[in-house]
C-alpha cells in the first residue's frame, strides 16, 4: 500500500482474490490391480481409458513427465486412433515442429497432443476440453498449471483426470488432489549455504580454464 499511496492518502484497499478456483479433478485407475511397479497390462488399461476420454471430448491434452514417455504414449495412441490424429510436443523437438503441433491442436486437426512441461506455460493452445495426466504430477504447482490449460472459455471449469501407474502414483495423486482442494500450495525449502552447489561451481570454473 505504501507504493500505491506514498504520501499516505487517499486510502486504498488491497483486494486479494486468492489463488483458488473451481477445478474438476478425478482419478481413473485401470481395471487391473495396481502394484509397486508398472506392468504392461496396466499400460494397456490406461491407453484404453485414454482413448475413451479422447473420443468423448473435442480436444484432449495428455501430460507425461518425460520426453521418452511422450514418444511412447503418442505412438501407442496413434496405433489406436490412426495416423495424423495424435501430436507429440517436447523440448527436444525443433521449434518448427512444435509450432506445427500447436497450430494443429488449435485448429482441431489433432484431437489429442501428448506433451511434457513444454506445453505448460506461455503458449496459446486454444480450446482444450480436458487434461489427462499419466502418473503423479510431483508438485501442486505442476498439477495446477497443467490442469489449468483446459477450460479457457467463459463459464468453463478446468478438468483434469489422473491415471496412476503404480500404488505410489495413486497415493501421490490422491494426496495432491486433496491438497489442491484444501487450497494448499507447495512449500518452499531454501537450503542455507549449500556446499554441494559451491563445489559444483568451483569445479565448473576450474574446468573452464585453459590448461
Amino acid at each position: 500500500t505504501r507504493r500505491l499511496q506514498p504520501d499516505g492518502s487517499p486510502d486504498c484497499t488491497v483486494v486479494d482474490a486468492g489463488h483458488r478456483r473451481d477445478l474438476d479433478l478425478r482419478i481413473e485407475v485401470p481395471d487391473e490391480e495396481l502394484g509397486p511397479i508398472i506392468r504392461q497390462d496396466i499400460w494397456n488399461g490406461v491407453y484404453d481409458k485414454l482413448v475413451q476420454q479422447i473420443a468423448a471430448h473435442r480436444t484432449t491434452l495428455v501430460f507425461v513427465n518425460t520426453r521418452r514417455l511422450v514418444e511412447r504414449v503418442a505412438h501407442q495412441l496413434t496405433e489406436r486412433l490412426g495416423e495424423d490424429k495424435v501430436g507429440a510436443h517436447h523440448g527436444s523437438l525443433s521449434r518448427k515442429t512444435r509450432l506445427e503441433v500447436e497450430e494443429k491442436l488449435k485448429s482441431g486437426i489433432y484431437p489429442v497432443v501428448v506433451a511434457t512441461a513444454s506445453l505448460e506455460l506461455g503458449i496459446d493452445i486454444g480450446h482444450v476440453d480436458v487434461v489427462c495426466h499419466i502418473g503423479a504430477p510431483r508438485a501442486l504447482a505442476v498439477l495446477l498449471q497443467r490442469v489449468g490449460r483446459s477450460g479457457h472459455w467463459l463459464g468453463a471449469i478446468p478438468k483434469g483426470i489422473f491415471y496412476p501407474l503404480t500404488r505410489d502414483d495413486l497415493l501421490q495423486c490422491a494426496a495432491a488432489i486433496r491438497a489442491v482442494r484444501g487450497g494448499e500450495l507447495d512449500r518452499l525449502s531454501v537450503i542455507e549455504k549449500p556446499l554441494d552447489v559451491l563445489a559444483q561451481q568451483i569445479v565448473a570454473t576450474v574446468a573452464s580454464f585453459d590448461s
